[in-house]
């Protein structure tokens, strides 16, 4: 029997890192920009440590240059089935959920990462005023 999970998304912390955190953001991008946006990011070394999908289907992301030989997957405007799905697969693999968003439609946003780089990342999230989701077997 499996154990059922309950999920506390990522929190934009308040005051002065907003600032900082909403010129980190990307600007929100339609869905096949996205897809650009994440190809010509990745090619330069950079990969999302949080993302965010409006309830328009819009996305915008953090981005990082993570440590050699972290992995990472990036899951973002999914139903809360696939989401699991995927969270599924990532646990099974000892990987970490960093950040989490759900909107008002109940869309997921989600990154996962190699456990080993887990701390490094959750510090730059909490630099940019960001907490780490959390997964908890209910």
């Amino acid at each position: 029997m499996k154990t059922p999970v309950t999920y506390a998304p990522s929190k934009l912390l308040s005051g002065e890192i907003e600032i900082l955190r909403q010129h980190s953001l990307t600007r929100w991008m339609s869905r096949d920009l996205t897809q650009a946006a994440g190809d010509f990011c990745r090619n330069i070394g950079l990969v999302p440590a949080y993302c965010e999908c409006s309830t328009d289907h819009l996305t915008r992301y953090l981005f990082w240059r993570p440590p050699t030989g972290a992995l990472i997957e990036v899951r973002s405007g999914r139903a809360k089935e696939k989401f699991e799905e995927f969270d599924r697969v990532n646990h099974d693999r000892n990987w970490q959920l960093l950040s989490l968003h759900i909107n008002e439609r109940e869309l997921y946003s989600a990154v996962w990462i190699s456990s080993a780089h887990f701390e490094i990342a959750k510090a730059f999230l909490l630099a940019h005023g960001i907490t780490c989701a959390e997964r908890k077997n209910a």
